[in-house]
């Protein structure tokens, strides 16, 4: 509306009113846990290449927690070994242009070496598609409430948790587990690209029954 009557379209100043405002609703804002992420690796795709394909590039960016259109893409020239031995990925992040450096862990190792270093190209609809259905085979069925704005009201309605997970779902779930398994925040944002930790915290998932399952382990309340 501001940009219309900026155009000229328009000159209803109504628009500046606070109680003008626009509704928002928090959208599949879900993760996978490392115990899913395991589920989804162990289905049983002998015979179904695609499937197959599409699993593994998603797993990518679970361990990875970049944006598909960085996970997707890694090949040979991605891949370099550091001083200590350990072999990392490198790449330059496109949307961003930040350069990042990520840790590879046997789960991911083993997808490389599968495929030599290069994973196979793949469309993100296809994988959208596959990884919904590969979901369900490993049986994340859980129900999750989804919120959305209809008609300008606030609403919402149960789903099946496979039904939401997308090749975004990867890169958020990567940078969840990297936090509930005690990497500094500092350090999984020299991973994912954010700039402030507040832009990260609001990016991952944590709910208020993890938050204090973490908080049991402090010297405070576990009473050392």
């Amino acid at each position: 509306m501001r940009a219309a009557r900026e155009e000229g379209l328009h000159d209803n100043g109504l628009i500046e009113s606070r109680k003008f405002r626009v509704l928002t609703a928090e959208v599949e804002n879900i993760y996978l846990t490392e115990s899913e992420i395991k589920a989804i690796a162990e289905v049983d795709l002998k015979g179904d290449k695609h499937k197959c394909i599409a699993r593994d590039i998603f797993l990518v960016g679970c361990y990875t927690a970049q944006r598909f259109s960085d996970y997707s893409n890694i090949n040979e020239g991605n891949i370099r070994t550091l001083e200590n031995g350990q072999s990392v990925i490198d790449l330059k992040q496109q949307k961003t242009g930040n350069r990042v450096v990520i840790p590879i862990r046997a789960e991911l190792q083993a997808i490389l070496d599968k495929y030599d270093n290069r994973l196979p190209k793949a469309y993100e609809q296809k994988v959208n598609k596959y990884i919904k259905e590969i979901a369900r085979e490993a049986g994340i069925v859980d129900m999750v409430e989804v919120s959305y704005v209809e008609s300008g009201e606030k609403k919402s309605h149960l789903v099946e948790k496979c039904e939401l997970v997308k090749t975004h779902i990867a890169r958020r779930s990567g940078a969840t587990n990297m936090y509930l398994a005690g990497i500094p925040t500092i350090a999984i944002m020299k991973i994912t690209g954010h700039k402030t930790e507040k832009e990260f915290m609001k990016y991952i998932k944590i709910t208020e029954e993890q938050t204090a399952m973490e908080l049991m382990n402090h010297p405070y309340f576990a009473g050392k």
